[in-house]
């Protein structure tokens, strides 16, 4: 596997919200082990010379893998006709299948290599820090569009040490700046843990370890193994539970529907004065009293209008014990607010 540190690779009307509580429960995914996934050592050699000479040869790597593509082809079509021809249990024919095997597993290698190497990690001030790696399937190969952010021991969003997006590769890359992380030292000195979001917002996965940071790290998180069922919080059916329209009409209100019993939601719909629901809004929650303001989050309304925000018992316990006053606001996409239910 490539030392990435070393490599160049490359918003309307609403009604106010109800006082309510709602009891969020952290999921930690286990990370798989992917030693046993790793291509055999001669080819690691082979990578290795490809990973150090540069993404100039990015190409050179693409045509092995199209030639290991094309061999992969010709040894199919050879095996079915020998098959044919002297049967499936000839010792001839199965050491065919034999070959097939081991040239799929070097392709599917040659794959995630590939996309390693198309990596390119940024260029980070001296005196910054820089959290990155990869958030990978079980086949090595990256997720992209996950959220990629820092949690303090508690469970906390420190949301000015930023977030990240993972790309194709699956690779994402967090950079702190030094002064930026001299004004949170105090709310971090037990560490803090990488935490991933899916694309709507959902917590899905907390990394065991604890990152002590200071200025200057340079910190490559081992890569984070998740299956396509881990990426869907909560891992549970969602009961049916009708949506709860946010409109002018004080009968209305978001509703907050338990989807699991340790796994709650916030959820609603703006609509215009037609009814008429309204997408790519910014749905903010907050606590009156401030003391949970940043760590309620947000999400966006989709073309119908909907929002869903989700939380769970485990990371929130001292927000549900403080039984919150909450409220909402709605933004557009420049970031200006169009409506808070704290001045209704």
């Amino acid at each position: 596997m490539p030392d990435f540190a070393n490599n160049s690779f490359p918003h309307n009307r609403i009604n106010s919200l109800p006082n309510y509580q709602l009891p969020i429960t952290h999921y930690q995914l286990p990370i798989t082990n992917m030693n046993d996934n790793s291509p055999p050592e001669a080819l690691k050699q082979i990578l290795k010379a490809f990973t150090d000479a540069g993404s100039e040869n990015i190409n050179a790597l693409q045509q092995v893998r199209d030639v290991q593509v094309v061999m992969g082809s010709l040894l199919q079509h050879e095996a079915k006709r020998l098959e044919k021809k002297l049967g499936r249990d000839n010792l001839r024919v199965q050491q065919i299948q034999s070959t097939i095997k081991r040239n799929q597993a070097i392709s599917k290698d040659l794959e995630v290599e590939l996309e390693i190497a198309k990596i390119r990690v940024p260029e980070v001030d001296q005196k910054d820090s820089l959290i990155h790696g990869r958030v990978v399937n079980e086949n090595r190969r990256g997720w992209s569009g996950l959220v990629v952010s820092l949690a303090d021991v508690q469970g906390k969003i420190i949301r000015a040490l930023g977030k990240a997006e993972t790309q194709d590769s699956g690779y994402y890359a967090l950079t702190i700046n030094a002064e930026t992380l001299k004004k949170v030292a105090k709310s971090i000195t037990e560490g803090v843990f990488v935490v991933i979001y899916n694309s709507k917002g959902e917590l899905i996965y907390r990394h065991k370890d604890l990152l002590m940071l200071k200025g200057g790290d340079r910190i490559l998180v081992e890569d984070i193994v998740l299956k396509r069922s881990d990426l869907t919080s909560p891992p549970c059916e969602t009961p049916a539970v009708s949506n709860t329209e946010v409109s002018s009409s004080p009968s209305d209100s978001v509703t907050v529907s338990e989807f699991a019993a340790d796994v709650w939601v916030a959820r609603g719909r703006v609509v215009d004065e037609n009814g008429e629901g309204i997408g790519g809004l910014v749905v903010s929650l907050f606590d009156r009293d401030l003391i949970f303001a940043d760590r309620l989050g947000n999400t966006q309304t989709d073309e119908n209008g909907e929002f869903i925000v989700t939380y769970r018992t485990a990371d929130f316990q001292d927000l549900f014990d403080a039984h919150p006053d909450l409220y909402l606001k709605i933004l557009d996409a420049e970031g200006n607010t169009l409506y808070s239910s704290e001045e209704a």
